[in-house]
C-alpha cells in the first residue's frame, strides 16, 4: 500500500508542477486581454480577431493543464448536499465507485479517440474560420488532448489514495485524501 501511495504522489506532484507553471499564462492572458479592451475602446485599427481568439485560446491552455490537478485536490464543481452528512469513509466508497464507473470510462473513451481529434485538425491544415483568425488550430486541440491525460493521471492519483484509505486501512490523515464537500480557506 506504500508504494501506491508513493505512486500517487509522485503524479499529484507532475500535476501540481504542470498546473502553476501554466499559471504563468495568467499574466499573458491579463495582457492580451487589456490591450483587446483597451483597444477597442481607443478605437486604435489593430486586428483585434487575433486577439480575441488568442484570448480564448489562452483560457484552453490553462484549463486544460489545471484539470488534473484540480481533481486531487477537490477543486472540481461537485454537488454534495446529499453526501455531506455522511461519513467520510461511505463518501470515499461514493467517490471510488463514481471514479470506477464513470470518470475513469469516460476519460479513457476521450483520451483514446482525442488522438483522432488532433490528427484530423494537423492533417486538414485547420485554422480559425475568420479570415484574421489564428491558424495551426491543431496545437490548441493537442494541448486540450494533454490535458485530457493530465486529467486521467488525476483521477488514477485520487483512485490509487482510495484504494489506499478503504482496502489498506490507512487512516484519513495519512492518505491525504481530499474528497466530498470542501471549504477553501481565502
Amino acid at each position: 500500500m506504500s508504494a501506491l501511495l508513493a505512486l500517487s504522489n509522485a503524479i499529484k506532484r507532475v500535476l501540481e508542477v504542470a498546473a502553476h507553471a501554466s499559471g504563468w499564462l495568467l499574466i499573458l492572458l491579463m495582457c492580451v486581454t487589456c490591450i483587446d479592451v483597451f483597444s477597442r475602446k481607443l478605437g486604435i485599427p489593430i486586428p483585434l480577431t487575433k486577439f480575441q481568439e488568442f484570448e480564448w485560446h489562452l483560457h484552453t491552455v490553462i484549463f486544460s493543464m489545471w484539470m488534473g490537478y484540480n481533481y486531487t485536490i477537490n477543486a472540481h464543481p461537485r454537488v454534495d448536499s446529499f453526501t455531506e452528512r455522511l461519513d467520510f469513509r461511505v463518501r470515499a466508497w461514493i467517490e471510488f465507485v463514481g471514479c470506477l464507473i464513470f470518470a475513469l470510462p469516460y476519460t479513457w473513451v476521450l483520451v483514446y479517440h482525442g488522438w483522432d481529434f488532433v490528427l484530423t485538425s494537423y492533417l486538414q491544415s485547420e485554422r480559425s474560420e475568420q479570415a484574421l483568425g489564428l491558424g495551426h488550430r491543431w496545437i490548441l486541440k493537442g494541448v486540450m488532448y494533454v490535458g485530457l491525460w493530465l486529467l486521467l493521471a488525476g483521477i488514477v492519483s485520487v483512485m490509487t489514495r482510495l484504494i489506499v484509505f478503504l482496502f489498506g486501512r490507512r487512516p484519513q490523515a495519512e492518505v491525504d485524501l481530499q474528497i466530498g464537500h470542501a471549504v477553501l480557506e481565502v
